[in-house]
């Protein structure tokens, strides 16, 4: 449902240490984690194990990455400690974090619990635009295309989308020529986009964009810098508009967007049952 929101936007704009590694393959470009528990029903002081297990199928390096997992009064062991790892590379790495809990052991009759957990990692978005415009003279003479294009995305949860105003870049009389694009930040995926590594920040990345060629200038509506996030940290919609300068036949021009970003999810674990020990006399 958020990709087809995304996409809907998009159109409209157009109309208008207990760590252990895993090695996976995957198509897509997601980076996914998800918690597990060892067993869904156990007796009251009993043990539960716990992992949270997380997978980078991204084209670029995850880092800081940090997990705890935190359950109701009562539980005892691992509660609320941290297990980290400095880095996860691209193209289907993973690894698993562990944990073991205790449950209460006072338990007098049959009861239902939730394990909660946090896992935060830091990332980036980036898209490089190229920017091709040709002068009124060499059009005439060859009808070469001008205009837009824009990488492909690196993946992960940040997406970075390009929205040109213009479809064709043509100097009918200077050589400076003006150009203008949409830039729309979004949150594809299920978690919190944060500025700061501790999350303070809820909602906000680190927006910045440079020329990466000469002959080109660009200025934005937002940014270099922080950038909320709106509608619950979905997605951030602004303009860019520059001039290629200095077009005398043709002109290419690079132009770099990038989004730094840590990504924090809360996840939960199925419905653990907690029984009561009974005693035979």
């Amino acid at each position: 449902m958020r990709k087809v929101e995304t996409c809907l936007l998009i159109l409209a704009l157009l109309f208008s240490g207990c760590v252990s590694p895993i090695q996976t393959t995957q198509e897509s470009k997601d980076i996914r984690v998800e918690l597990k528990v060892d067993t869904t029903t156990i007796p009251a002081g009993g043990k539960l194990g716990v992992t949270m297990s997380i997978e980078n199928y991204a084209e670029f390096a995850i880092s800081n990455i940090t997990a705890k997992v935190y359950g109701p009064p009562g539980w005892e062991g691992d509660i609320g400690v941290n297990r980290t790892y400095g880095k996860l590379d691209p193209y289907g790495t993973g690894f698993e974090f562990n944990w073991t809990l205790r449950a209460p052991s006072d338990v007098t009759y049959k009861k239902y619990y939730k394990i909660f957990g946090d896992i935060r990692y830091k990332g980036y978005a980036r898209k490089v635009v190229t920017i091709t415009g040709v002068s009124y003279d060499y059009y005439k003479r060859t009808k070469s295309g001008s205009g837009f294009s824009v990488s492909e995305s690196l993946g992960g949860p940040i997406e970075i989308d390009i929205v040109p105003s213009q479809s064709q870049l043509i100097a009918y009389e200077a050589d400076t020529l003006p150009f203008k694009f949409s830039v729309i930040i979004s949150n594809k995926g299920n978690g919190k986009p944060c500025s700061d590594y501790e999350c303070k920040n809820i909602n906000k990345v680190i927006f910045n964009f440079s020329r990466l060629t000469q002959n080109v200038k660009i200025a934005c509506e937002k940014g270099p810098g922080e950038i909320n996030l709106i509608k619950s940290g979905r997605y951030a919609h602004f303009e860019c508009s520059g001039n290629l300068t200095n077009v005398k036949e043709v002109s290419t021009q690079l132009i770099g967007f990038i989004v730094n970003y840590t990504y924090m999810e809360t996840l939960s674990s199925p419905t653990i049952t907690v029984e009561p020990v009974s005693f035979e006399r």
